[in-house]
């Protein structure tokens, strides 16, 4: 089941019926609708314990920016690719014990935050966090230069350097904003007000995170990490059919060996095993969107590149306890509109001059 919508008034358009700003909440108790629901990220999700999934999602969306507080009703894997063109950074509201970013336990010193990369989460049962996204385009817009490269440096690191005081005081004001566009949603209908609510966004949180005497730079990328970056950037690229590990490493400029090291260190798998689980989740969602009749698990699975069909459906069941036979029989629930204008449903690429 696939619940919830945005709520009347909130979903506005311009002249000519692209999407201008989203806002509305978003209930999910299937991990693959879930993931369906996750642009602009492309995400992998594995429910970890045995309860009942469920994720709420409290979310506004602009062309070039991205909030939303999510809640998780149990404990969950998450294996992504991170938005292209944006830095995102997660804000802990009510952390679990077992939640991890990034494969280590919750920076206790700072927000974790990323710039455009494959990642992996483990987010606890209760878990509360919210997350904000920004095009760095914006970011070059709106702040000095200086400010810019501080931020990208500690995203790079994978955490921007803040106090306890610091992160709940963030988190206080994005729940404020949350909160005052949910409570007038015609705002959104303006241009010029999407416009100063994106201008707030990026200069409230760089003055939340970034004090007046933060000045030191975090330690550069490893060659290692930015051959990872760089077949990162590939899968995101490439037809994942076709691709392989001699191109892959190819596309990252470093050897086998290191790149699957870094596929270990960051994702806990290997590259050709991501790539397979990619493709796996891929067609999950092919077979739960299809109208009943409109295709056979076959002419799915060989369009997406499978051809031992025998095992397919064995490794098929083993991740998902259900032959793809059930999961293309299962009435699909639909989609919610496109989070964001990036979205192959809104407008491709960075929409930065939204407003004159």
């Amino acid at each position: 089941m696939f619940s919830g919508a945005a709520s009347t008034g909130i979903d506005s358009t311009d002249g000519r019926g692209t999407p201008l700003a989203l806002a509305g909440i978003q209930d999910t108790d299937d991990p693959c609708c879930w993931e369906r629901s996750g642009q602009p990220w492309e995400v992998i999700g594995t429910p970890l314990g045995s309860g009942s999934f469920r994720i709420r999602k409290v979310f506004l969306a602009t062309p070039n920016c991205m909030l939303y507080r999510e809640s998780c009703a149990t404990r969950f894997r998450v294996q992504a690719l991170s938005p292209a063109g944006m830095l995102a950074c997660a804000v802990p509201v009510k952390p679990g014990s077992q939640t991890s970013y990034f494969r280590r336990p919750l920076h206790e010193r700072g927000l974790p935050a990323t710039l455009p990369t494959g990642l992996e989460a483990v987010l606890d049962q209760g878990q509360e966090h919210l997350l904000f996204l920004v095009q760095r385009l914006l970011l070059r817009r709106h702040l000095p230069p200086e400010q810019v490269d501080l931020l990208e440096a500690g995203a790079a690191a994978r955490v921007l350097p803040a106090c306890a005081e610091t992160v709940r005081g963030l988190g206080r004001w994005l729940n404020g904003v949350l909160t005052r566009v949910h409570g007038a949603p015609e705002m959104l209908r303006y241009p010029a007000a999407v416009f100063a609510l994106e201008r707030e966004l990026v200069l409230g949180f760089a003055a939340r995170v970034l004090p007046p005497e933060c000045r030191t730079l975090p330690k550069p990328k490893s060659p290692r990490q930015r051959g990872y970056d760089r077949a990162i950037e590939a899968i995101r690229d490439a037809d994942l059919t076709t691709l392989d590990l001699g191109g892959l490493c190819a596309a990252a400029g470093v050897g086998v060996r290191a790149l699957e090291y870094a596929f270990r260190e960051n994702l806990g798998v290997s590259p050709g095993a991501f790539i397979r689980q990619l493709r796996l989740h891929a067609l999950r969602r092919a077979l739960l969107a299809s109208a009943a009749g409109e295709s056979t698990v076959t002419e799915i699975a060989y369009h997406l590149g499978f051809t031992q069909l025998g095992r397919l459906a064995a490794h098929y069941r083993s991740v998902f306890g259900e032959p793809p036979s059930s999961t293309l029989a299962r009435p699909f629930p639909g989609d919610y509109p496109p989070f964001w204008m990036g979205h192959p449903g809104g407008t491709r690429g960075a929409v930065v001059n939204n407003v004159p």
